[in-house]
Order: structure tokens, then C-alpha cells, then sequence
């Protein structure tokens, strides 16, 4: 059975997957450089060892899902750092990394791909569709398990909504078409509304008909993340789970260091009671607070056998 086949049964039986934290504030948590653009990206390249690390942190934090940092190894971001020709490379160097990761895990782990990245949008329109669907292909050959889809921040580039959209469509219509297994992330900061301008109903809906297995929210705020799985629940998702912030204040890639990291799991438990399947960190979260998550939702909270094997990091 391969590791996804054994969280899916998990899945089945009721027990909740946890995903891992915000990765440039965990990088930026451990001390390891973020400034500048594509700070995870240049990291494949340059400082392999911390992307290692991250990767180990993570599966020791109790994580079910290891997200390659691939999101920053597409052409368009590299491109910010004069590496676009080292796509494909930097690609399979991520996902390598990730892979020898979970290789060392005592327990099932699965390596997710992450197609589209959150800071920048392909530089012309008519290239979304073909820089989405060419990365998709290099996921899918790399060895990932799963690919989760996502667009972009509208604030990340100055044409806005409309190329948000569309690049998150064609990211998710690209995964689905490599016949791995796709979940969707939608961003939202209402719990209403995708940050692209659709509506959350209409999101999900557009997800599910082009074949996501599951819809994942990345939201700022326990209420917004309530309201959030009531909507994509109703409009189809097979599954749903959600990434929450440390705080509502939280932005991404700054990790959090004010509020209480049990607080937070204590949200996410109840986030799982209101019908999250998987659920993990969005804006501002650390490898500490999925060391956390992953003992609230351990056996006193949901039967699951897993356990954190760093109880000493929190």
C-alpha cells in the first residue's frame, strides 16, 4: 500500500490529516534567509541542506503531507533571480529532497507538489495556461504523490484579480490533467469570497468540475475558516480541509511569535469537529505549531497513532 493509499484510508475511517506550517516562516523561524524574491526557490540552489531540514522538521512536527517547495521553482519565479533555465532542475531537486525525506520517516508521508506560486503570475496572459501546464508535467514526473493547485496573490501583480483567476484555473485544470490526485487551495480573507474575486461557492464548484479530489482553504481566521467549510462543503467538495493562520494579522512569511501556538491548535481541533478532513497552517505558522496540532489531534483527540517525535521543540 503506498502512503497515500494509507492516509486515505485513514481518511475513510474518520481521522483528520495534518498538514504542515507557512514554509517561508518556518524557513525564516530557523534563521535560514528569506529576503529578496524566490527566497525558497534560491534555496533548492543554494542551501539544499536547509530545504532538507525543513522537510525533517516537518515530519517530525507529526505532518502527514510534505508540500515540496516547488511553487518557487516555476520559470516565472526563478526568472526574478536569473534562473529561469534551471526550472526543470530545481524542480526535481525539490521533490528529490522531499522524497529522501519521507524515506526516513517511520510512518506513511506523502510528498504533494505545490503547482502555482503565491507571489508572482506568468509575465504575459497568453503564457499562464502553458507555463501552468508545463510545470504540472514536471510534477507529475518527479515522483509527487499529489499535487495541490493554487494562483496567486491579486497583490502580487499589478494586472490583479483577472490574471489571479486565471491562473488559478489553469493550475488547477493542469494538475487534474496529469491524473494525480489534485486538491485545490483557495484563498480567502472573509471566509466568503476567494482573494481573487469569485465567490468561495463558485470556486469550489469550478474545482470539482474539473476533478479535485478535495478543496483546502487557506483562511486568516477560525470564523472565516467556519464559514469558509460550510460553503465549499455545499457546493461539492468531496473533501475539505483548511490551512489557518496564526493570528488574523498574520501575513505570510513572517512568522508569528506573539500568539499562543495551543490557542491556535485549539482553533484547528475545533475546525476538524466542524468538518475539516486535513487541516494545518497558513499565514505566520512554524513547524511548532504542527509539533502542537499534531498532539492535539493525536490519540487523546481523534484515535490517530501518530505522534510528534520532537516533543522537546515545544
Amino acid at each position: 500500500m503506498s502512503s497515500l493509499d494509507a492516509l486515505l484510508t485513514r481518511l475513510e475511517a474518520g481521522r483528520p490529516l495534518v498538514l504542515g506550517g507557512d514554509p517561508v516562516s518556518s524557513f525564516a523561524a530557523r534563521g535560514v534567509e528569506t529576503s529578496g524574491a524566490a527566497p525558497l526557490g534560491r534555496a533548492v540552489r543554494e542551501n539544499p541542506g536547509a530545504v532538507s531540514e525543513h522537510y525533517r522538521q516537518e515530519i517530525a512536527a507529526g505532518s502527514d503531507v510534505i508540500v515540496a517547495v516547488t511553487d518557487e521553482t516555476m520559470p516565472r519565479a526563478l526568472a526574478q533571480i536569473g534562473m529561469a533555465f534551471r526550472s526543470a532542475a530545481l524542480t526535481g531537486a525539490a521533490v528529490d529532497l522531499a522524497i529522501e525525506a519521507v524515506g526516513a520517516a517511520p510512518r506513511p508521508v506523502v510528498v504533494a507538489g505545490l503547482l502555482g506560486a503565491r507571489w508572482i503570475a506568468p509575465a504575459l496572459p497568453e503564457r499562464i495556461t502553458e507555463e501552468y501546464a508545463m510545470h504540472a508535467t514536471r510534477l507529475s514526473t518527479s515522483g509527487c504523490e499529489l499535487i495541490i493547485a493554487r494562483g496567486f496573490s491579486p497583490e502580487a501583480f499589478r494586472h490583479g484579480t483577472q490574471l489571479a483567476r486565471m491562473a488559478r484555473l489553469s493550475a488547477i485544470v493542469s494538475a487534474c490533467a496529469t491524473q494525480l490526485p489534485t486538491w485545490a487551495l483557495l484563498e480567502t480573507s472573509d471566509g466568503e469570497r476567494v482573494v481573487d474575486g469569485d465567490s468561495l461557492e463558485e470556486g469550489t464548484r469550478t474545482a470539482v468540475e474539473a476533478g479535485v479530489h478535495a478543496v483546502l482553504v487557506d483562511a486568516p481566521s477560525e470564523s472565516a475558516a467556519k464559514a469558509a467549510l460550510e460553503i465549499v462543503t455545499r457546493a461539492g467538495a468531496p473533501r475539505v480541509g483548511v490551512l489557518l493562520a496564526a493570528s488574523p494579522e498574520c501575513q505570510h512569511g513572517v512568522p508569528d511569535t506573539t500568539t499562543s501556538v495551543d490557542a491556535w491548535a485549539a482553533a484547528c481541533k475545533r475546525l476538524v469537529d466542524a468538518g475539516a478532513r486535513f487541516v494545518g497552517g497558513g499565514a505566520g505558522t512554524t513547524a511548532k505549531h504542527v509539533a502542537v496540532l499534531a498532539r492535539v489531534l493525536g490519540p487523546k483527540g481523534s484515535g490517530s497513532e501518530r505522534s510528534p517525535m520532537w516533543p522537546q521543540a515545544v
